[in-house]
């Protein structure tokens, strides 16, 4: 399964502001070469106008909990840096910036927040002294923001569980079929299937991990990640034990999608906006491809292993030939961001990719002649797709936590499961008996069987 992020693993890039409307007192105006301090300028604004939907999980007396809207906290600088995998505030990059684009979208657009039957948006002022900031570095000061944890009355059995855990961004089975490893802000584990037994943790060195890979073979495990707007970060890892066995290290933010060409080479997507595509054996860069104007979220081959497609936060699918290194197409048929794309399982007639975006369409492409066939508008967003082994259905999961199934000649959803509460990140299918396994919001992984 190839991502996101985010992820989602560019997971996931929808969600909701809803803002306490309050002026709030802007002493230095976003027009002034003078540094934008933050707490002075920012967090006013944060405060009186996000804090009230997106501070950190409030647990009552009953063991009632309270989450952030969307997923998305703003009452501190680690909420900020892990909520939607690193991208609401990206430093330096204002349009990469989820809290930017939202705030700054045109009024009336059904994206924009906070949201029209909210109230007002924020001022101009107020969003040009954000996107200033953003600019500068998006640096924080001294604030670090709540750094309470959440209290209940419910006794946790396990001690070493923390009371909320963070997405599942990215997910797969092992080749036979008999595991199934996901990775998350809380790294990377591998669990029994079907039972969903932890088996085993396997030590990542990136604090921020999206996406992961078996090699075609099945000996060795790609993870990709980094720390948001400084290093991207790819680890290879022996599937045998967990040992970490190289690391790759050249993109310059966060890497969110992996994809393996063969057994010695490997493409990575990243939101530094650039795919690279490594020599394993070396450690070396084989190529660099540039043409996303934002960041990318996920990839993958066409079956000869020649043509690489790439989709991202500009809205675009591209298609690549890595032996001239050129871009030879550019789709741009979607009319928001780009969470995932998947190859249909199928050697006859032309390629086909399925992708899946902000604008609720599941799109259906043949990328060789840059024709998008037909698409599929769902009820939510969904925010990882992928195809059943025998290439009859599309799979995806979405932002309500249900799982839609969509046939790709009628375009038409023919069941839905919900699968888990809350946002469902991604997915994966059985590499044999056509199952699913579902990963989501608050650590939930799910075993579903299609109907």
């Amino acid at each position: 399964m190839m991502k996101r992020t985010q992820h989602s693993n560019l997971a996931i890039f929808i969600f909701s502001f809803i803002f306490v409307l309050m002026s709030t007192p802007l002493a230095i105006s976003a027009d002034s070469e003078t540094e934008i301090n933050f707490e002075i300028q920012i967090l006013p604004i944060l405060q009186n106008r996000c804090f009230s939907c997106h501070s950190a999980l409030k647990v009552d007396a009953n063991g009632n909990a309270t989450k952030p809207k969307g997923g998305v906290q703003l009452d501190s600088v680690k909420g900020i840096e892990t909520s939607l995998h690193g991208e609401v505030i990206v430093a330096g990059e204002p349009t990469d910036s989820l809290l930017y684009q939202r705030i700054t979208l045109p009024e009336g657009d059904t994206g924009i927040m906070p949201p029209q039957e909210e109230g007002a948006p924020l001022t101009k002022q107020e969003t040009d002294l954000i996107r200033k900031w953003i600019e500068q570095g998006a640096t924080y000061g001294e604030w670090k923001g709540n750094q309470s944890e959440p209290k209940s009355s419910m006794t946790n059995t396990d001690p070493h569980q923390p009371t909320v855990m963070p997405p599942i961004t990215s997910l797969a089975f092992s080749p036979d079929g008999k595991s199934v490893v996901v990775c998350s802000q809380a790294g990377l584990h591998v669990y029994d299937f079907p039972a969903l037994r932890l088996q085993r943790t396997i030590e990542v060195s990136a604090r921020n991990i999206h996406d992961l890979a078996f090699s075609p073979n099945g000996d060795q495990l790609a993870v990709g990640g980094g720390y948001p707007a400084i290093e991207g970060i790819i680890e290879i890892f022996s599937w045998s034990d967990g040992k970490s066995m190289r690391m790759l290290r050249e993109h310059r933010d966060s890497v969110t999608a992996v994809a393996w060409r063969d057994a010695s080479s490997l493409a990575s997507a990243s939101l530094d906006r650039r795919l690279i595509v490594w020599d394993l054996y070396t450690g070396t860069v084989i190529q660099q491809l540039e043409g996303h104007s934002k960041g990318v979220s996920s990839l993958c081959f066409l079956s000869d292993k020649n043509i690489l497609v790439s989709t991202g936060i500009d809205q675009s699918v591209r298609v690549w030939d890595l032996i001239s290194g050129e871009l030879i197409r550019s789709m741009n048929n979607h009319t928001l961001p780009v969470h995932d794309l998947a190859l249909r399982p199928s050697d006859a007639g032309l390629p086909v990719i399925v992708s899946a975006g902000d604008d609720r369409t599941v799109r259906f492409w043949q990328p060789t002649i840059g024709r998008m066939v037909k698409f599929a508008r769902l009820e939510e967003v969904p925010l990882d797709t992928a195809w059943l082994n025998d290439g009859s259905k599309v799979v995806a999961v979405c932002t309500d936590g249900v799982v839609r199934f969509v046939d790709p000649d009628s375009v038409e959803v023919t069941s839905e499961i919900h699968a888990l509460n809350g946002w469902a990140y991604s997915l994966a299918v059985h590499p044999t008996d056509g199952s699913v396994i579902v990963g989501g919001q608050n650590g939930q992984v799910r075993h579903i069987i299609p109907k």
